[in-house]
């Protein structure tokens, strides 16, 4: 008999048209924000009319650390050849009211994330260089909107960072060559040295265990790009030590989520898919997903009909059902075994949640 989910919490899902909270136990739910007041209060939506998209296109929504705000990002206007000039904004959830974010010279758009305190966002700028997309440089902002602030170029058109925990310094992915702390009040760099690991590998996504004494990352060697190895390491780099490998298309991102309790990573592969690079796509790319034991260093199994979403409050896996209804399951990550969920989530919750959060 499955066991089912202690401290039910509530769950926030985004159904296309608005970002939803739905309480776990009972499946009732209310809007935090929705797609048609953002046009209303920010700016129209212009992806349907851009050659970037050729179709409406949902607004692009992140909520801040603390679920108080949302980093809102909208196809505010269009070039000469229809592509969208991207408009971010810090939207309130209390106040319906927004800040619109400065947009770095000549920049199209900025790949913005949220510091860990919600009072940042760091992120890279990017453009055209007549029809050739590029990634320029790194900048930091306040919420608020005051003191953008340039952090250096990005090299090699690896544009992807982390935040430190504390929240005063970034981690552009980049080369272990190069690897570096780079503070966003402008202090010199901090070089990183990660002990035996090769120059010629690249991070390609870290994250910081919820203490933040931990972090997880992966590399790949630039004469094996198909192939990755997965890291653990202490919060300032030190004792790095390798947890498993793998094969992986060198196409796709990837992006590492923490259980709550620290005992296992969910690295979750996706197919690079931002349209402004201008690449061709051949139809939709399937997810693939690596689930990680970090205590035994061990590569775990996960179902081959279930797509991986995240984490439970009590660090069971969230799945969704690959099918076009969806539907959503929660499976112990030990052993893929069943965890009971309400019924009022199973009929309110189709797709992956934005996220699941525990009783307050």
């Amino acid at each position: 008999t499955p066991e089912p989910v202690q401290g039910q919490g509530t769950i926030l899902y985004d159904n296309g048209n608005d970002i939803l909270s739905i309480n776990a136990n009972s499946g009732d739910s209310t809007v935090l924000i929705s797609r048609e007041e953002l046009e209303t209060n920010l700016v129209k939506d212009r992806s349907a009319d851009s050659y970037t998209y050729g179709a409406k296109q949902p607004i692009k929504i992140s909520l801040s650390p603390d679920r108080s705000k949302a980093l809102v990002t909208i196809c505010a206007d269009l070039d000469a050849r229809y592509r969208c000039l991207f408009s971010d904004h810090v939207y309130s959830l209390d106040t319906k009211t927004g800040v619109k974010l400065p947009v770095p010279p000549d920049a199209y758009g900025v790949y913005w994330q949220w510091s860990p305190d919600g009072s940042k966002l760091a992120g890279a700028a990017w453009s055209y260089d007549r029809a050739v997309y590029f990634p320029s440089a790194f900048f930091a902002v306040n919420s608020d909107g005051t003191n953008l602030t340039p952090l250096g170029p990005v090299v090699n058109e690896r544009w992807q960072l982390a935040w430190q925990p504390d929240g005063t310094a970034v981690y552009p992915f980049n080369f272990v060559a190069n690897f570096q702390s780079i503070f966003v009040d402008r202090t010199k760099p901090q070089d990183i040295s990660l002990t035996g690991l090769d120059v010629n590998e690249s991070i390609e996504c870290l994250a910081f265990s919820p203490d933040g004494r931990k972090a997880v990352f992966t590399v790949r060697n630039a004469s094996q790009k198909n192939h990755e190895r997965v890291y653990v390491a202490n919060f300032d780099f030190s004792d790095v030590t390798q947890l498993t490998e793998y094969d992986i298309d060198s196409r796709y991102l990837c992006n590492v989520n923490w259980s709550p309790d620290q005992r296992f990573v969910h690295l979750r592969y996706e197919y690079d898919t931002r349209v402004e690079t201008g690449e061709e796509k051949s139809g939709t790319e399937p997810r693939k997903d690596k689930l990680v034991n970090v205590e035994t260093n061990s590569l775990l199994d996960t179902p081959k009909d279930l797509l991986t979403c995240g984490w439970t409050p009590d660090s069971n896996l969230i799945y969704e059902t690959k099918t076009k209804d969806g539907g959503i399951q929660v499976l112990s990550p030990a052993n893929n075994s069943p965890v009971e969920i309400p019924a009022g989530i199973q009929s309110a919750v189709l797709h992956c949640p934005v996220e699941w959060l525990g009783e307050p």
